[in-house]
Parts: C-alpha cells; structure tokens; sequence
C-alpha cells in the first residue's frame, strides 16, 4: 500500500503549477469577495482551474474569514501583469463569479514582488 501512496504523493506533487507558493510569483492578485454559500462558491471555483491555467494563474491560495466563512479571499499568482490584468478582466472570469454566487463587487489588489 505505501508504494502506492507514494505514487500518489509524486503524481499530486508533479500536477502542482511552476509557481507553488505566493513567494514564487512575481505579480500577486489579492482578491476579496462574499459568497452566498462557501460549498457551492467552492465546486465553482474548482471546476474553473482549467481555466485559471489557460489564463496564466501560476499558483492559487483560498482563504476564508474565521467570523464568517462566506467571506473568502484568494491569491492568484502570475508570471507577469499583463497575464494578471488578463485573467482579472476576462469575460470567463466574470460569468464564473457570478453563476459561483459571489454576492458583491470583489475587492482586487494585484501586487508586484518588491526588489
């Protein structure tokens, strides 16, 4: 069974975007927004990561509020801010939002790594 595990381990490690962490991207988009409900907000969100890759997202991070879990807060990291400004102002990006049950205007603060 563990060499099985492992395989697994190696295959998930393998899938993982360039950029794993917000410490590997250059451009970080902070992007703050409340949802109607966090789980279907959630299969949403997943079931576009075909698309977050196809729009140059490097690495992604999901956060959620502790007082209220429909609040949630995602990075998207990109190799560069023409990629970001791409992605953030795409039509796909904007009908998912909103069929995902974003319940207000997000926040957007994208972020380029200091020097």
């Amino acid at each position: 069974m563990i060499p099985f595990i492992r395989s697994l381990a190696v295959s998930a490690l393998l899938a993982l975007p360039v950029a794993a962490s917000a410490q590997d991207a250059p451009v970080l988009a902070v992007i703050s927004h409340p949802v109607e409900d966090y789980a279907a907000w959630r299969q949403i969100y997943d079931d576009f990561s075909d698309e977050q890759q196809a729009g140059g997202v490097v690495m992604e991070q999901v956060y959620q509020d502790p007082a209220d879990p429909n609040n949630v807060t995602v990075l998207h990291g990109f190799e560069s801010l023409e990629a970001a400004e791409g992605f953030l102002n795409s039509d796909e990006l904007k009908s998912a939002m909103e069929g995902a049950g974003v319940a207000a205007p997000p926040n957007v603060t994208v972020v380029t790594r200091a020097d």
